[in-house]
């Protein structure tokens, strides 16, 4: 169904007429194509729901009737429609489109030939630049992103004292230190909790197993360290690998004699040290690998780590990494009074705030739950949650858009007489 043009539309539209050579003749298309335009002029980042995925998508190309989107994280399922959903000019957008080729990190669609659903923002933003706010993450989900409820209560139930802390908008680090050894002596008394230094000495295969770490942020399970094969063979392991690439990518380079030396030399290493096995698995701060856990077991105790035992402690690593980031960004975010929290605009419905973190950037893309601490007065701080549904990339800096979901009724009353008084007595359009 065709719309009529507001004023918000023949706004943008006269804006984008001064940007490209091509004018809008009235059609649909051409207003559609456009508004792409206008994406891919801002480096916009905006939603692509695909089966039950919600993707960040941004305009890599426009030709004459398609759009080349990049869609990092898109796995094809066979359905080949999607829907789009971003704002312009304070209008909010959704369109149905039809997917005509899936490549890599590539997504060609065929342009929409007309505009399918909007809605004009009912409560208008208000520019600040005097409003900071801090805030923290929510717990969604570990892996962040959709809410995976049964992966939750698996992991609430294999970890509930630990997972009832991790909620906490102040999780404890010294309560969480305490948790997570207790958590590992339950499998074994030998590990070791370990954290990359620039100029630390290792040994020729510590130095290799910190790099195979830092390259793939996987985690290695090595079940008998008397068989060369737990080193070298394809565990067919969605979470727990060994050295099976790394002999490949050897065996690729020098050729498999050298290869199966190496590991057979490794392997001889850590038999000499007593190891029956072992699991190595990392520990990252945002997304970057800053260290791991080692859990292993010794000739002495007499016992080997289980493949269910190595999967727990892949589990406790990723609760451990999503607190310890938790507690970095209340770090730097809700404890100092920063720039890298400024509010950009504000209204009723949301709002779109600024950082200059990259690592902070990227990693909310997934854990996009918040909690904000708005300081509106001296007297006043207002506590709303929101979910970040906007990423914009401004290249040395980054705005996040906020739909706010839940706050107590008196905020949102604050901060109306707030706008009141900033927007000159003007709430609306």
């Amino acid at each position: 169904m065709a719309i009529g043009r507001t004023d918000s539309m023949q706004e943008l539209i006269t804006i984008l007429e001064s940007l490209f050579e091509e004018t809008i003749i009235g059609s649909d298309v051409n207003i559609v194509k456009h508004l792409f335009y206008y994406l891919k002029a801002d480096n916009r980042e905006f939603e692509f729901i695909y089966e039950e995925d919600t993707l960040i998508a941004a305009v890599e190309e426009i030709e004459s009737h398609t759009v080349t989107l990049m869609i990092p994280d898109l796995v094809e399922q066979g359905s080949r429609r999607a829907r789009v959903r971003f704002e312009v000019m304070n209008i909010n957008y959704q369109f149905e489109v039809v997917i005509l080729d899936i490549q890599k990190d590539k997504t060609v669609i065929k342009t929409p030939t007309e505009l399918q659903s909007y809605q004009l923002r009912t409560n208008k933003r208000i520019p600040v630049d005097d409003l900071f706010m801090n805030f923290i993450i929510l717990f969604r989900s570990l892996t962040g992103g959709s809410r995976e409820v049964g992966k939750n209560l698996y992991a609430e139930s294999r970890f509930p004292h630990l997972m009832k802390e991790v909620r906490k908008d102040r999780p404890d680090s010294k309560l969480i230190n305490v948790m997570l050894t207790e958590a590992i002596e339950r499998i074994s008394k030998d590990y070791e909790i370990h954290f990359f230094q620039p100029d630390e000495k290792l040994n020729e295969y510590e130095d290799f197993v910190k790099k195979t770490i830092l390259r793939t942020g996987k985690s290695i399970y090595i079940p008998d360290c008397n068989r060369i094969t737990s080193y070298i063979n394809d565990p067919g392991d969605d979470v727990l690998f060994n050295y099976f690439n790394e002999y490949k990518e050897m065996t690729k380079e020098f050729g498999e004699e050298f290869a199966l030396e190496y590991f057979e030399s490794m392997r001889k290493h850590e038999s000499r040290n007593f190891y029956v096995s072992y699991v190595i698995t990392p520990i990252r701060l945002y997304e970057d690998v800053v260290g791991f856990i080692k859990v292993y077991s010794t000739a002495m105790e007499r016992f080997t780590i289980s493949h269910n035992q190595a999967v727990y402690i892949f589990e406790l690593a990723e609760i451990i990494s999503y607190v310890f980031t938790k507690i970095a960004i209340q770090h730097g975010s809700y404890e100092t009074m920063q720039s890298t929290t400024k509010v950009v605009d504000i209204s009723l419905d949301g709002l779109l705030f600024e950082i200059y973190d990259k690592r902070l950037f990227q990693y909310l893309k997934r854990h996009n739950i918040i909690k904000m601490f708005i300081p509106l007065s001296k007297e006043r701080t207002m506590i709303i949650r929101g979910e970040i549904i906007r990423f914009l990339d401004k290249g040395d800096h980054y705005h996040l858009g906020v739909n706010y979901f839940s706050s107590a009724p008196d905020d949102m009353l604050y901060l109306e007489s707030y706008l009141f008084e900033k927007s000159m007595k003007i709430l609306s359009e």
